[in-house]
């Protein structure tokens, strides 16, 4: 009696097991099919469009408050590695990426991600929140009323500078769970790289910061308490095998329906989501 009691408790453990997998398998097909598109529609690469959403879903399939930005935060930085490839591929065929101001770069970015996995681990679910709050608004205001604005230096940053810069870019961008690639542009550009170029070397940021970030959320988060099944460390593995394919299906939707706007339209409309959101999520931070 004692052993047929125990058994089917366990097979009721093992299937709502298998009703969460299925449940999360749905909802993140869903948000990668949303998130392609979103991407797509406004030319970005997606980080900042996959943290809001994880972090209003991650608690609906179980994912504690304890680890719900590190998970966000690494999950997404992982995900950031194929479109990354595909993106610096096409701008070295074009000729745009500058290889040697890139491989000072990367050691600038190498410093800058490396350090901001150490501290990811330390940092809150609150701070890590509301540093991504932050940024988002930041780059909200900045695509509002900054853009095309700003004078050039006579020359881009080379040396210490160049690997200083990169390495504010990589700790913020392993802290925000971002590629980095939507910081690079504004301050490359700005600091006397052509666009082209600059908008090369964001791309070829994204390499460098979403592979050194998922390392290092699988190293500190690997007997982190609370992380969900079926993940390496802070890596939900069951959503980026699901959200990689599906990010790709809908990408080139977003695409299509976006050459039917403006330029303009395209950007005012990014700048008003991304303002939206980093608002409401300070909100959630303060109630």
């Amino acid at each position: 009696m004692e052993r047929a009691a125990r058994s089917r408790r366990q097979d009721r453990t093992e299937d709502r097991t298998m009703d969460d997998l299925v449940l999360r398998i749905i909802i993140f097909a869903i948000v990668g099919l949303v998130s392609g598109f979103i991407s797509g529609l406004f030319g970005i690469g997606g980080s900042t469009v996959r943290l809001p959403i994880f972090i209003y879903l991650l608690p609906w399939v179980g994912i504690g408050h304890s680890v719900l930005m590190h998970v966000a935060s690494a999950t997404s930085m992982a995900l950031v590695i194929p479109s990354a490839i595909t993106a610096t591929r096409k701008q070295y065929a074009l000729g745009n990426l500058d290889l040697e101001f890139y491989k000072t770069w990367v050691i600038g970015l190498f410093i800058g991600v490396a350090l901001g996995a150490i501290l990811l681990p330390h940092g809150s679910t609150e701070i890590l929140q509301t540093l991504f709050a932050v940024y988002i608004l930041l780059v909200g205001f900045y695509i509002a009323f900054g853009r095309g604005r700003s004078s050039s230096a006579d020359a881009p940053p080379s040396g210490r500078k160049r690997i200083g810069i990169a390495s504010f870019v990589g700790l913020v961008a392993a802290l925000t769970g971002t590629s980095g690639g939507t910081l690079t542009t504004p301050i490359l550009s700005t600091c006397g790289l052509a666009l082209e170029k600059a908008i090369a070397i964001a791309s070829a940021t994204g390499l460098v910061t979403g592979s050194i970030a998922t390392i290092g959320g699988i190293l500190s988060g690997w007997h982190a308490p609370d992380r969900p099944s079926y993940s390496l460390g802070y890596v939900d593995l069951v959503i980026f095998v699901v959200m990689m394919p599906t990010v790709m299906i809908s990408a080139p939707w977003g695409v299509s329906v976006g050459e039917k706007f403006s330029e303009t339209t395209l950007q005012r409309t990014y700048a008003a989501l991304l303002i939206l959101v980093g608002l409401d999520l300070l909100r959630r931070l303060a109630f």
